[in-house]
């Protein structure tokens, strides 16, 4: 959202701001399209980056 006017992004535009970033560091094709059904299929480049928190009070996230 432009810092100066929150909230004034329709949500198409969002997906399009977002898919145009996707797009510029190469992670979604220039054709590609992005909507609530193909954002979560997205494969992010570090999906497999991530670690488990080995604190023993924090919970596991559900799977």
């Amino acid at each position: 959202m432009p810092f100066d006017a929150p909230q004034s992004l329709s949500g198409d535009a969002t997906y399009a701001v977002s898919a145009y970033v996707l797009y510029r560091f190469g992670i979604l094709a220039a054709d590609a399209v992005l909507d609530p059904s193909t954002l979560p299929k997205v494969r992010m480049p570090n999906r497999d980056g991530f670690t488990a928190d080995p604190r023993p009070d924090v919970p596991a996230p559900a799977r």
